[in-house]
């Protein structure tokens, strides 16, 4: 267990095996020594050895509760060792649980050059931009594949719907490919009511293209780092000019055409303006913030060398400043109909660690460490027409191909190969809230260890526990808030296949 402390003195502790915060008082902790301690100990017993300074009634609600839970922790403890399994077992768990979004990655090129970029030498082990498009009939074949996969995964999962993401480079650059590819799925596959998802710089995103993309529902993401000096400053074209009035321009006018489905991906550094960012993404004209994100830190990443010390600090005290503003300010908030950054970047936290589902049973035991999905959940068709684990994971990891579908084979060994490499956490305290999945240990062609990559993972968790808590008790109204709209927005994600 993982106990920790508030600064209002209250104790909790988080039981990894069962997925439970306990209110830990002084009482349970004294209860819980005295069985850990001595073997089938009666509850008279235990009054007896802690009368002096406990209530009886109060030893004996702790000494119900703990033999309750006890008995939870045995009917877990019995489904906890990792099971064998073949490449059937893996099949029928993707037809059941996966599937939940193709994505085809349409072309390898860009008309920016993001300093930032995760295609870009900062990164050892991704690839680098070309001026590949993917053809028409890579694309054909890796959307029939998916959707005989559906067809013969609905007696388990008869509820799913299609859901098909274009992806780059900058896809609105093979527009064609795109506008092709809807008019077969709606000719094709038109009974599937499939779900369109892109994600786009904005760039060439105009009238045109975005009324048709309306048209077709598209939920469209839009990578929009925050007001002009913050987004130019990372997001330039290839010529080393600023995008943001471009950008702007055609988000605007999507905006005035009241369109719902349309969100920014603001990504950020250390050197960033948060509160000139919370103030641009809360102007009427700019769309909700869908996800914020920190510059991606995993294995071969060199971009964060480039920063001081000093930087660090400065901007982790600015981060201070906005979290103690956020919860300063709540009774703003909570009238607020749209997501800003600092809904997503501070109010996101606690949400997760108070209200992220989690089941009474661990992981499925085909994946029975850290948070990765297994192969197939998703599938990334680069323009080649090699299967991906997902875009976020380097291409040294192929699953398959549109010519022989999953490689049910492959993908057993990539999961073997995987677990193998978790030494660290079958002895973790925080596993089940693990959010690290392939892309944080893969290097090319192999993963790191958990014990090389999660040294303060559980010190993270202790402390993240200890904030969100704080908040709890400080601001029940926020908490009773989030509980609406951390369910609220699951259900819009799990919409569309996240």
């Amino acid at each position: 267990m993982l106990e920790f402390e508030t600064s209002t003195g209250n104790l909790y502790a988080w039981d990894d095996e069962v997925g439970l915060f306990i209110p830990f008082s002084p009482a349970m902790r004294s209860v819980l020594d005295v069985l850990s301690n001595h073997d089938s100990v009666t509850k008279e017993k235990v009054m007896c050895l802690l009368k002096e300074n406990i209530e009886r009634e109060e030893i004996s609600f702790c000494y119900d509760w703990i033999r309750k839970w006890n008995k939870i922790k045995t009917q877990i403890q019995k489904t906890k060792n990792i099971q064998t399994f073949t490449e059937s077992d893996i099949r029928y768990s993707v037809l059941k649980f996966g599937l939940l979004r193709l994505t085809l990655c349409i072309t390898e090129d860009c008309n920016f050059m993001c300093k930032y970029c995760a295609y870009s030498d900062f990164y050892k082990y991704t690839r680098r931009p070309s001026d590949k498009y993917m053809k028409f009939s890579i694309a054909k074949k890796a959307i029939d594949y998916y959707f005989s996969l559906l067809d013969e995964g609905k007696r388990y999962n008869p509820l799913r719907r299609p859901a098909i993401g274009f992806y780059g480079g900058e896809p609105l650059l093979n527009f064609k490919l795109i506008k092709d590819l809807v008019d077969y799925i709606e000719n094709e596959y038109k009974d599937h009511k499939t779900i369109y998802t892109i994600t786009t710089n904005g760039s060439l995103l105009d009238k045109e293209k975005a009324n048709w993309l309306m048209k077709f529902k598209f939920i469209i993401d839009v990578s929009l780092d925050g007001p002009e000096e913050e987004h130019d400053r990372l997001r330039v074209y290839t010529n080393g000019n600023g995008t943001f009035r471009d950008v702007m321009k055609n988000v605007s006018s999507i905006m005035i055409e009241g369109y719902q489905e349309i969100g920014c991906l603001p990504v950020f550094d250390w050197r960033s303006n948060l509160f000139k960012r919370e103030e641009f993404f809360n102007r009427q004209d700019v769309p909700r913030v869908q996800g914020a994100f920190p510059v991606d830190d995993v294995e071969g990443c060199s971009y964060y060398q480039q920063f001081t010390e000093e930087e660090f600090l400065a901007f982790m005290e600015q981060f201070e400043r906005a979290r103690n503003f956020y919860f300063m300010n709540l009774d703003h908030h909570r009238h607020r109909k749209k997501t800003t950054l600092f809904d997503d970047l501070i109010g996101q936290a606690p949400r997760r660690a108070l209200f992220r589902s989690i089941s009474i049973y661990p992981h499925h035991p085909l994946m029975p460490f850290t948070g990765a999905c297994i192969p197939g959940r998703k599938i990334f068709v680069d323009v080649n027409g090699f299967y991906h684990l997902c875009e976020k994971v380097n291409s040294d990891f192929p699953i398959g191909n549109v010519n022989e579908g999953l490689n049910f084979k492959k993908i057993y060994k990539l999961i073997v190969n995987y677990n193998s490499c978790m030494d660290k956490c079958p002895e973790c305290g925080v596993a089940r809230r693990c959010n690290f999945c392939y892309k944080s240990f893969a290097t090319d062609k192999d993963f790191l260890h958990s014990s090389t990559v999660c040294k303060e993972v559980e010190s993270n968790m202790k402390r993240s526990f200890i904030e969100a808590f704080e908040i709890a008790e400080k601001f029940p109204e926020f908490i009773d808030d989030s509980n609406i709209k951390y369910n609220n927005i699951r259900k819009y994600y799990n919409s569309y296949g996240e």
